[in-house]
């Protein structure tokens, strides 16, 4: 290990580096986190050209968003937490701007690719992904047509006396092939799956719904209703969104549900569903109980408690007790019926007290080995209740983080648009059944629209009014659930990309702002179910081309028209009208 100077500045202890040489040109492609500091970009991929003597400096972990727009604002700037004004939501802010492609410091996932050209003229890539869920630098520089890498733990957050005490330092797996983008990709992908649960490689994405579109004004009547509507829809698991707890941190029951945690329990597996259940087990409010009696467990960095999602604050999960405390009220809601595991908020705290287990200096790092412990504990014990990612909007994302989990959200928006950009760009590294759809009531939009998004991959998760829909939203929901329902077999074979749509501008794709946004399933037998959303009419004219080659037979799933193409290499391709806002679910089979 050594010193990672920046321009004069002292950026962290490096404790990994790899190098390799004769590089012409390389780009790096990243997949940025979702947060609510720029939820507008979310799982956007950003592609960046690597120059010589500027270094980009990606920023992985669990604050990444925050602490590059920090870093970017002063290299001396201290990572941290400042204080926040009113309202709900993520409420730690960015100090600094938030980082666009032009900056050093750069935020995003733990999965990232090189490619580019090597001075033989042959292609090279590069696929890297880190393995724990650490904060994280990741320095990447071409001087000389020699590549560097170096991964470093800021010094903000791992004091340079610290680094000592570590037991297991984090580490990048790096690999080298032939190939571009795409190849570095697809061995990330193939990686990422071999360390998924076994159980969760490849199962049937359920239909859930989810209690979030009414906000945490809930009560045993409406999850009743919700549950009658549901059911009529297929839904498999019924999951109680936040606010039938006591208090974040008193996991039991609030005055609105009389008949406690258990009874909602029975409520909703009467209706012959699975239960599943929001709670922010690694966060307490201030009102709660446990504060009061524990409030020696709270997470401190430079002597504040870190103000996170809706005013709460994290325990430090560094702290043994804490742990053990977490398992128990697992055990606890586990025990009262839970199914399915819908874990919220930031969980892996900064904490620099010297009166908890960690090390002085070490606080994160113990924090995440405490998460990981307590998600093993859930694993062992409790094999059949299903664990999603949902940490503030979809982080971390790392291997750590997929080995431990079933599923992760795919975007915290629920709004279609952006609900497909992060359905491609997560579908670089993950297969289609893994990433959550949260879908809201858009009533801006077409029915067509706001349904056909949806059906390309899962698990969909139905956020709205689903009591209020009108007869006309049921059926269609009727109509595109069967069509997911069709396909989910092939969602953990499959591929969720861009379609192939001629007409929309060279910079369409990867944002959530295109007037036209189109993607696609692709499964390795040449099957492709395309969903495209017009959302703001042209007189431009938009076809879309089927990936397969040969014939293929096009159904179009909201009217059951059918009709073969011949030969699709020389065909024309299908038509879109783009004059009118509306959405389109294909389908495309092969014909063999």
């Amino acid at each position: 290990m050594k010193i990672f100077e920046l321009d004069g500045e002292i950026l962290g202890t490096e404790v990994q580096n790899w190098q390799d040489t004769n590089w012409k040109s390389i780009s790096l492609r990243l997949l940025r986190p979702f947060s609510w500091d720029a939820k507008d970009r979310g799982f956007e991929v950003v592609n960046i050209e690597l120059r010589g003597q500027a270094p980009v400096i990606l920023i992985c972990g669990p604050y990444a968003t925050a602490d590059a727009a920090a870093l970017n604002d002063s290299v001396t700037n201290n990572l941290d937490f400042p204080a926040v004004g009113d309202g709900d939501g993520v409420l730690y802010k960015t100090i600094g701007s938030i980082a666009d492609v032009d900056d050093r410091f750069q935020d995003a996932a733990g999965w990232f690719t090189l490619a580019g050209e090597k001075i033989d003229g042959k292609e090279s890539c590069v696929a890297l992904s880190l393995k724990k869920s650490n904060t994280q630098l990741i320095a990447l520089q071409i001087i000389d047509n020699k590549l560097s890498v170096s991964l470093v733990l800021p010094k903000q957050i791992y004091p340079l006396e610290s680094i000592v005490d570590f037991i297991d330092l984090p580490n990048m797996l790096i690999e080298q092939m032939d190939g571009g983008h795409h190849e570095a990709s697809k061995f990330l992908k193939e990686l990422i799956i071999s360390v998924m649960p076994e159980r969760a490689r490849d199962y049937l994405s359920p239909v859930i719904a989810d209690t979030w579109g009414f906000g945490t004004n809930i009560n045993q009547d409406l999850i009743n209703s919700v549950s009658i509507s549901a059911g009529k829809l297929g839904a498999e698991i019924i999951t109680v969104d936040k606010g039938w707890e006591k208090s974040v941190g008193d996991w039991v029951a609030n005055d609105r549900f009389p008949g406690g945690l258990e009874d909602l329990s029975r409520l909703v597996k009467r209706r012959g569903v699975s239960f599943g259940l929001w709670a922010a087990i690694g966060n307490v409010n201030s009102d709660s109980d446990l504060i009061k009696i524990r409030p020696d467990w709270i997470a401190k960095w430079r002597g504040k408690a870190q103000v996170v999602s809706h005013r709460n604050f994290s325990l430090c999960m560094g702290h043994g007790p804490v742990i053990e405390y977490l398992k128990s009220q697992l055990d606890h809601l586990i025990s009262n019926g839970m199914n399915w595991f819908l874990h919220d908020f930031e969980t892996i705290s900064r904490c620099d007290r010297d009166d908890h287990d960690h090390p002085l200096g070490l606080g994160e790092d113990w924090a995440v080995r405490g998460w990981y412990e307590v998600l093993r504990d859930l694993r062992q014990k409790h094999p059949n209740v299903w664990v999603e990612n949902c940490w503030n909007g979809g982080r971390v994302l790392d291997l750590q983080m997929v080995s431990h989990h079933d599923s992760t959200i795919g975007d915290d928006w629920c709004k279609v648009r952006h609900n497909a950009v992060a359905k491609v760009g997560l579908g670089n590294f993950l297969p289609a059944h893994w990433c959550s759809s949260y879908m809201s009531d858009e009533e801006d939009l077409p029915l067509t629209s706001q349904f056909a998004i949806y059906a390309v991959g899962g698990p969909w998760v139905l956020m709205g009014d689903i009591p209020n829909w009108t007869d006309e939203k049921m059926n269609l929901a009727k109509r595109v659930l069967s069509v997911y329902r069709e396909w989910r077999p092939r969602f953990p074979q499959g591929s969720v990309v861009w379609a192939d749509l001629v007409g929309l501008p060279p910079s369409a794709g990867w944002k959530s702002d295109q007037d036209v946004i189109g993607i696609s399933l692709l499964c390795p037998d040449g099957a492709e179910l395309m969903a495209c959303v017009i959302v703001n009419p042209s007189q431009k004219e938009i076809i879309w081309h089927p990936r397969f080659s040969g014939s293929v037979r096009i159904k179009d799933e909201f009217n059951d028209k059918q009709w073969l193409i011949q030969n699709n290499s020389a065909h024309d391709g299908v038509a879109l009208d783009s004059t009118s806002s509306q959405g389109y679910l294909f389908s495309a089979i092969p014909i063999i």
